[in-house]
């Protein structure tokens, strides 16, 4: 683990469309400095959505605001 730079903050999220018995979706997510991840989150998602595009969108949605409380975190 290690870091390219603090100023610069890299996320990767995921989703999978559908996959519970309710037809909902599941997102995960990391934060990056470059090296390693950390702070992630994995959780199913509260509003079925019809396609797998759209449940990538709402993952995004739902992780956003990890990335930006670690940006302004000082």
């Amino acid at each position: 683990m290690g870091a390219e730079s603090l100023n610069k903050v890299q996320s990767c999220v995921d989703a999978a469309y559908a996959v519970h018995l309710d037809m909902s979706s599941h997102t995960c997510g990391i934060n990056s400095f470059g090296f390693g991840g950390f702070m992630g989150k994995s959780t199913k998602q509260k509003l079925n959505t019809k396609s797998s595009t759209e449940a990538e969108l709402m993952g995004d949605s739902d992780y956003l605001p990890n990335t930006i409380w670690l940006k302004l975190f000082k």
